[in-house]
């Protein structure tokens, strides 16, 4: 597999701030109209590199706002990730998270009723304590992050305001340990099953898994029906009520499947799951009408950030393959025919294999081949 992996972990911990006072309340709104103001400025200079937007527009920014340095600089950053994510499209800043990095916030733990987690932030002269709240999982790796030998560390924190209530979001980070990638697991995403997963041991597949995605087909497809006569009927109001309800099924679901993917790899030693990179593949679908809708509504990118996010946790390497052929090609010789049908058909050596099976093999393969590109450092039936 050649050399060992260094990378480094992130991942971003959600915590919530406990009700605010009313001046605290106040501060953070009046701090986050300027900075959404400073990030529309900086982003109207359409500039990619961070020095050269530091030089044109630092200092003005500076005056007009009144936000920090630190505040300030990190609105450059935002402005320039947004100049970047666009590529020269017109677009426009209507909110934005506020982003605060060590130098103006600390997170402690105090023995009080309300919260043991308490939230020290910097923004516009005085500092101020906000209580957090997190849940069970978050919780256990902000004591990691928190304790003098843990694995974890603290390195910036987001602000978002949602439905009037205020979020932060720690970035944590952990370097990866280094090891030699032994068992690439490839991972087939389709319209028939969602997910195909494949483990090659010492080059061999072993213990194929299909995740079929069953309920997240259902709901989308009950739903797209139920919004259909809701528009015609212009019933927004429970259009919207009915959309946050098909997101949140589908969303357990994918944590469900991402979950299971995740666990399934961590019973071979030293495991990377390699998937395709999506590209093209909802343009070269080409099927009936009712297939093209069911196909396009399933959400694979969703589903490959959910792995990406746990195979984190985890310390597992997930590496993203050139998906060219990977559903055409034999596993077994290498030959490449069309397929028609749900079993793979090798016209050269006569292989007759399920065509998810198959293609999960070839995109696990593609890693040994070398036609990766790059480490991200973003059970059966279901």
């Amino acid at each position: 597999m050649g050399r060992s992996l260094k990378a480094e972990v992130k991942v971003a911990v959600q915590g919530k701030i406990l009700n605010p006072n009313k001046e605290k309340r106040h501060k953070l709104n009046v701090v986050l109209e300027k900075y959404l103001k400073a990030v529309k400025f900086f982003a109207s200079f359409k500039i990619k590199d961070k020095d050269l937007l530091q030089q044109k527009a630092y200092e003005e920014a500076r005056r007009r706002f009144g936000l920090s340095s630190t505040l300030t600089q990190t609105a450059r950053d935002k402005a320039v990730e947004l100049v970047k994510a666009n590529e020269g499209r017109e677009f426009h800043v209507h909110e934005v998270s506020m982003r605060v990095n060590y130098r103006a916030f600390k997170l402690v733990r105090r023995d009080t009723k309300l919260t043991p987690y308490w939230l020290y932030l910097k923004l516009d002269g005085d500092g101020v304590w906000y209580p957090v709240q997190f849940g069970e999982r978050q919780r256990q790796m902000i004591v990691d992050a928190l304790s003098d030998d843990g694995e974890w560390s603290l390195q910036q924190v987001e602000l978002v305001k949602r439905d009037g209530e205020w979020y932060a979001y720690f970035t944590l980070e952990k370097p990866f340990k280094d090891f030699e990638p032994q068992t690439p697991i490839g991972i087939d995403l389709g319209e028939r099953n969602f997910a195909t997963v494949m483990a090659l041991v010492d080059g061999k597949p072993t213990k194929g898994t299909f995740f079929k995605g069953s309920r997240i087909k259902e709901v989308r497809h009950r739903h797209f029906n139920i919004r259909k006569k809701l528009q015609e009927k212009r019933r927004l109001d429970v259009f919207k009520r009915l959309r946050g309800r098909e997101r949140r099924i589908v969303n357990h679901e994918l944590h469900v499947i991402s979950k299971e993917i995740v666990e399934y790899a961590k019973q071979f030693p030293s495991p990377v799951l390699v998937m395709e990179k999506l590209t093209g593949i909802r343009e070269n679908f080409r099927r009936g009408k009712k297939l093209n809708r069911r196909f396009h509504s399933l959400p694979f990118r969703k589903l490959q950030k959910m792995v990406e996010y746990k195979a984190k946790l985890e310390g597992i390497k997930v590496r993203y393959v050139n998906p060219k052929n990977t559903s055409k090609t034999c596993h077994r010789c290498g030959y490449v025919t069309h397929v028609e049908g749900r079993e793979y058909r090798c016209p050269k050596c006569g292989l007759k294999y399920n065509r998810d099976l198959n293609a999960s093999i070839n995109v696990a393969r593609a890693l040994t081949r070398g036609t990766g590109r790059g480490y991200v450092n973003t059970p059966k039936g279901r």
